[in-house]
């Protein structure tokens, strides 16, 4: 096996998706209904690779995408052409940025995500335009991570990150990722929005007048950056939600899950 291939085949067993036996917390059909260009989309996956990043970042969330929408919901032509070249599509296909360990920050179809537990993260109070410029500088970095990257392989499969303290974990990460592991991670959403002086996360320094805010610009962002930051909403979508009326007590349970529990007095009682 020469080792293109070799390094394509672990890249493989690391991205695979295992088939989940739980019903998804999220769905995909409902949640692009809502979603607007410049959303931040956490992932949670079950691959190798998504739990050793969720080890790493000590967090629910392994990886962030940034959601560009569809072709024609970019102002500009020449970055509408950028994306066709990329991949080719319809003009109503939606459309994320998205890191792979074979080819580095790419554009990929929506619908790839399906199945996946997804949560939508919103930059609070943004213009149309800063919107725009955001994933002109995210587009812009198209590409980036492209060239095999066996330290990062090395640094995924081999490094016993179990064995390291949780302060030790992200600390020697963000020390020894390359731009490969920085793409993946969802630095390029992080640094979409520090080029447009969106703040992901503050630095708060206590000064005689009172306090100061700083932006952070850290060398690497995680999902767990984008999901604990003060400044992006949180975008819920549960399941059936345009058929559930105002008001928890009318959604249409189908039963109790304590129900099927050995006590003989519990029954399941199914409502239709």
């Amino acid at each position: 096996m020469n080792p293109q291939r070799l390094y394509e085949w672990l890249a493989e067993r690391l991205q695979r998706q295992p088939e989940s036996k739980d019903w998804p917390l999220g769905d995909l059909a409902t949640q692009r209904a809502r979603l607007q260009p410049c959303d931040v989309l956490l992932v949670d996956g079950e691959s190798r690779l998504d739990q050793r990043l969720k080890m790493i970042s000590t967090s629910r969330f392994s990886r962030a995408l940034l959601y560009i929408g569809r072709p024609h919901d970019l102002a500009d032509p020449a970055l509408r052409a950028l994306l066709a070249d990329y991949l080719p599509c319809e003009p109503d296909t939606q459309l994320v940025l998205d890191a792979s360990l074979e080819r580095g920050l790419r554009v990929r179809d929506l619908s790839h995500l399906d199945g996946l537990h997804l949560r939508v993260c919103r930059a609070q109070n943004l213009a149309a335009e800063e919107r725009q410029d955001a994933l002109r500088f995210a587009i812009s970095r198209l590409g980036s991570g492209s060239q095999h990257s066996w330290s990062a392989l090395a640094l995924l499969w081999l490094l016993p990150w179990r064995l390291l303290g949780r302060s030790w974990r992200r600390r020697l990460f963000n020390h020894w990722a390359n731009d490969l592991l920085r793409v993946i991670t969802g630095t390029t959403a992080g640094e979409a929005f520090a080029f447009i002086q969106f703040p992901v996360h503050p630095l708060v320094k206590e000064a005689s007048n009172g306090s100061r805010l700083l932006r952070l610009q850290p060398r690497v962002f995680h999902a767990a950056d984008f999901d604990h930051s003060p400044y992006f909403d949180v975008i819920k979508v549960p399941f059936l939600l345009q058929q559930i009326p105002a008001g928890f007590t009318a959604i249409p349970w189908k039963g109790n899950a304590g129900a099927l529990a050995a006590e003989p007095e519990r029954h399941l009682s199914l409502v239709d």
